[in-house]
């Protein structure tokens, strides 16, 4: 049976490979919006994890609640298995640009399968932001749309506000943001033949179809492209969330992304600044993500504000008579390769590394069957933890599988040995540069320096933080200082 699983997630900051999820939440419903279950599950905060002040502002958790959570292992394998239900289809609010990139690297780190509830057993993913863009857009009557300072915006919790849903906690509480995205897709599922519509812009096979119909409408010296319209928050409100493109086909290097250029820029192609071809910029997109994407229609035209049409316009004749350019930007990003990362951290390496192969899942298994079928008094030590360890052939099934035990399995005093290289505390204390932590994107991972950093400007911010605010602040500090 189909079902939508929405959901959210609390972190303990903003780095998908890095940080850590502190809380999820749930609740199942049929397709009709239904409930039929719910849970939230809560996370011990990892002892190699520096906590952004902010985030912690922001979801308001504090470390008693975190401390009656479960390991992280233990709630990456209940996670994965709720995701993973047959039939599946997980959605939150953003989930595709924020939660689905932190449960995927959960996953990894973990040695779970990153994508399976993508695809397997009838499983996928949608979002519910890029479809209340479209209403918003569209169908602007559906909703009363709240506003900042005169402007749109997008914000779930003041559109809950602005719409008076009824929730049951608190705002960027998990639990009650699953409930207000439920109860604003009620009103967005009114309009049927639209919700439908939109719901098939994150099915892979559709998506693709749609735009393969789309009319290659434009000839530059003989070859054809189709010019498109891309609908996304992250255009803004100035935009309409909408932005004039044109589809310059796949890429060569990555077979699941398209690429395209956007025609409202303020200098196509780099030709007013002279930029290198490796300063210029294209959208990549995969099939059934949350950039969707309409034939260029009169009536989809027209919601365009008359400066992008212009620029547009603008920008097709410049093509015309820069084709050479043109050409040898498709040529440029169509055989990009993103730059290997020498030094990057094993957890962070998803991307660079790939998938997991076949030998390497069933590894994988073997450590989760043999540590399921173990006592955890058995792994107690570090002589044991090794022990363990050497049935493990691939290097990096094994240094994952060594941090899972570093992480979920103390010593028997209690304590983690700060000589244990995989938790990098060390190198979090440290204000070197040599000792920062590597992530995917040539970033780092969030530590004690940087922490004591936003902690400041935070305070700063905070001219007179009321009670529940002071006291956040000042246990972020405390947990800091103490690591």
């Amino acid at each position: 049976m189909k079902t939508f699983l929405f959901y959210d997630i609390e972190t303990s900051g903003l780095n998908h490979a890095f940080d850590q999820i502190l809380t999820f939440a749930c609740i199942r419903t049929d397709l009709e919006l239904n409930e039929i279950d719910r849970q939230t599950i809560t996370i011990c905060l990892r002892k190699d994890i520096v906590p952004s002040p902010n985030a912690f502002l922001t979801h308001g958790l504090t470390y008693d609640e975190l401390e009656l959570g479960i390991s992280e292992y233990k709630a990456a394998q209940k996670i994965h298995k709720i995701l993973n239900t047959p039939g599946t289809i997980s959605l939150g609010y953003n989930s595709l640009g924020f939660d689905d990139e932190f449960l995927r690297f959960l996953f990894y780190r973990n040695l779970l399968d990153p994508y399976t509830h993508q695809y397997s057993k009838g499983c996928s993913r949608m979002d519910v932001l890029p479809v209340t863009v479209i209403f918003k857009v569209f169908h602007p009557t559906s909703l009363k749309w709240p506003q900042i300072d005169g402007k749109p915006t997008l914000k779930l919790d003041l559109i809950v506000r602005e719409n008076n849903f009824v929730t049951s906690g608190r705002a960027h509480e998990a639990l009650n943001d699953v409930e207000a995205v439920i109860e604003l897709s009620k009103i967005l599922f009114q309009q049927k033949d639209i919700w439908k519509y939109a719901l098939d812009f994150f099915n892979k096979t559709r998506d693709e179809v749609r735009i393969n119909n789309i009319e290659k409408d434009i000839n530059i010296q003989n070859a054809r492209f189709r010019t498109c319209l891309m609908v996304s928050s992250s255009f803004g409100p100035k935009a309409s969330y909408m932005a004039p493109v044109v589809h310059l086909g796949q890429s060569l290097t990555y077979k699941n992304q398209s690429l395209w250029l956007r025609l409202d820029s303020d200098d196509i192609l780099g030709l007013d600044a002279g930029l290198d071809m490796s300063d210029t910029f294209v959208i990549r997109r995969r099939s059934g993500d949350a950039l969707i994407v309409l034939p260029a229609l009169e009536r989809f035209w027209d919601k365009m504000p008359e400066s992008s049409q212009q620029s547009a316009n603008e920008n097709m004749a410049k093509i015309r008579h820069h084709w050479e350019r043109f050409f040898e930007f498709i040529q440029y990003h169509s055989n990009y390769k993103y730059p290997f990362v020498p030094d990057m951290d094993p957890d962070a390496a998803l991307y660079q590394d790939g998938f997991f192969s076949n030998q390497e899942k069933k590894q994988s298994d073997l450590f989760h069957k043999s540590l399921y079928n173990l006592k955890s008094i058995e792994l107690r030590s570090d002589h044991q933890k090794q022990e363990f360890l050497k049935k493990i052939k691939s290097p990096r099934i094994k240094i994952l599988a060594s941090r899972i035990l570093a992480r979920n399995f103390e010593d028997k005093t209690g304590q983690t040995k700060e000589a244990e290289y995989y938790l990098c505390l060390n190198r979090l204390r440290s204000s070197l540069k040599k000792d920062q932590i590597i992530g995917y994107k040539n970033d780092i991972k969030f530590n004690c320096k940087q922490g004591l950093q936003e902690l400041k400007e935070t305070e700063q911010k905070f001219l007179n933080p009321n009670q529940d605010q002071r006291k956040i602040l000042n246990w972020v500090r405390d947990y800091i200082e103490k690591l």
